[in-house]
C-alpha cells in the first residue's frame, strides 16, 4: 500500500511546488487576481521558497521509495504529469489555481507521512 502513497506523495507536492512558483510570478498571478494586480515582493518570496520546498519533498519521497536509479526517473514523472495539470488549470480556470495547490500540497504531505517517510 506504501506504493501508493509516495505516487501520491510525489504528484501532489510536486503539483503544489509548481502551483506556489506560478501565482509567484507576476503574470499569473495577474489572470488570477485581475489585469495589472503584483504580487507584494514578500509574498512573491515566500511563494518560490514553499514551491522549491515542495518540490524537494517530492524528490526526497521519489528517492526513498524509489532508491537512486529510478527515484529521480518517477520524480521527473511525477512532475511531468502535475506540470500538465497544472497547465490545464491555468489556461482554463487560473481562479482556481492558488486553493486546488493547497489541496495538492496538504494531501501529498499525508501521503508522505502515511508513506513512512517521515
Amino acid at each position: 500500500m506504501s506504493g501508493v502513497f509516495y505516487l501520491v506523495a510525489v504528484f501532489g507536492l510536486s503539483y503544489a511546488g509548481f502551483g506556489a512558483l506560478s501565482v509567484a510570478m507576476q503574470r499569473h498571478y495577474a489572470d488570477m487576481h485581475g489585469r495589472g494586480q503584483e504580487a507584494p515582493p514578500a509574498l512573491r518570496r515566500r511563494l518560490q521558497a514553499a514551491g522549491a520546498g515542495a518540490l524537494v519533498l517530492a524528490f526526497a519521497a521519489a528517492v526513498l521509495k524509489g532508491g537512486g536509479g529510478h527515484g529521480p526517473l518517477i520524480w521527473l514523472g511525477g512532475m511531468t504529469a502535475a506540470a500538465l495539470a497544472l497547465m490545464m488549470l491555468l489556461t482554463y480556470a487560473p481562479q482556481r489555481v492558488a486553493r486546488l495547490a493547497q489541496a495538492a500540497g496538504v494531501v501529498g504531505a499525508i501521503a508522505f507521512v502515511l508513506g513512512g517517510f517521515a
